[in-house]
């Protein structure tokens, strides 16, 4: 029997029987049994690679228990009714908060934006079955859509996976780019270790160590203004919907979100990066009719673009 710390790395091995979950969690947090409680409790312990919420829970012999520590940067999922930008029979958005997870994380089963829209819908009495439509990054803000009926569910993912929604996102980057439009296609998949990242567009197709294959990933960036401090303000529009498209295409341009210490500057003051999804438009999954539903501008944005933001437009052909 081992257990694995998500933080540290190394298995801890235990040569006597533990007999609970909550003994291995109390050892594993340097017995203290309280927080080991606690833990169990918000969806942090797994036995086998499946998450364990009881404390008494029997461990044998050669199972393994991961015990997921909250990191630095979890802070409480908070939403209000002000959040809500577009709702309807079928479908509901909302204005994400940077620093919330769409979903459920090894770490914690309940703090999320999924649990978070119940929680506020049910205070008008309202329990819908709430699904993704899509994901946004941790600490990206803007327009994340659910569906609210079973009946919406096919049909929304089959518009994301045909490429049909056409996203607009708001990015601040570090540097003045030398181009006023730039499109970028290469390829996108996981590294050896994990990571994503960018493989030349003609690996598209390959395989990788992890199974998978190298999948195309396709953006098209304008700069709609470049400001006295020597950072730039960049509408993109991503024609595919691959996990950090957006944010490993301006790397690999040779720019920085700001914000960003995954894919920009590592010293930077830890802070949201600057990536706004604004808008999205879509057929609507029921009836057909296009549906655009647009952002609140987020607090960094420039006021003195804020009127003329409308006229930054550019094809989103896929």
């Amino acid at each position: 029997m081992s257990t694995k710390n998500n933080i540290d790395g190394p298995y801890r091995i235990y040569p006597q029987l533990v007999t609970s979950l909550l003994d291995i969690a109390t050892q594993a947090l340097n017995n203290d049994r309280v927080a080991a409680s606690a833990l169990i409790a918000r969806g942090g312990a797994w036995i086998n690679r499946e998450r364990v919420r009881v404390a008494t829970a029997m461990v044998l012999p050669g199972m393994m228990v991961t015990i997921h520590t909250l990191p630095a940067y979890a802070h409480p999922c908070v939403l209000t009714s002000a959040n809500i930008i577009y709702q309807d029979r079928w479908l509901l958005a909302i204005n994400k908060p940077a620093g919330s997870y769409v979903d459920a994380t090894p770490w914690d089963g309940d703090n999320h934006l999924r649990t978070e829209l119940a929680r506020l819908l049910a205070e008008s009495d309202q329990h819908p079955p709430l699904h993704p439509a899509h994901r946004l990054d941790r600490d990206t803000t803007g327009v994340l859509l659910f569906t609210q009926h079973p009946h919406a569910n096919a049909a929304i993912q089959k518009i994301f996976v045909n490429h049909l929604a056409q996203k607009h996102y708001l990015c601040h980057v570090h540097g003045h780019p030398d181009w006023d439009t730039c499109d970028t296609d290469t390829g996108h998949g996981r590294s050896e270790r994990g990571r994503f990242r960018i493989y030349p567009r003609n690996n598209v197709g390959d395989a990788l160590p992890n199974g998978d294959v190298i999948k195309q990933m396709r953006t098209t960036f304008r700069v709609i203004q470049r400001r006295d401090d020597g950072t730039s303000i960049i509408q993109a529009i991503p024609h595919t919907g691959r996990t950090h498209q957006i944010r490993l295409h301006i790397a690999e341009l040779g720019y920085a979100i700001v914000g960003d210490r995954s894919y920009g500057c590592t010293t930077e003051v830890v802070q949201p990066h600057r990536l706004h999804a604004w808008q999205l438009t879509f057929p609507h999954p029921i009836h057909d009719t296009p549906i655009t539903i647009v952002a609140p501008l987020p607090a960094w944005f420039p006021a003195d673009l804020a009127t003329t933001l409308a006229s930054a437009t550019m094809r989103s052909d896929n």
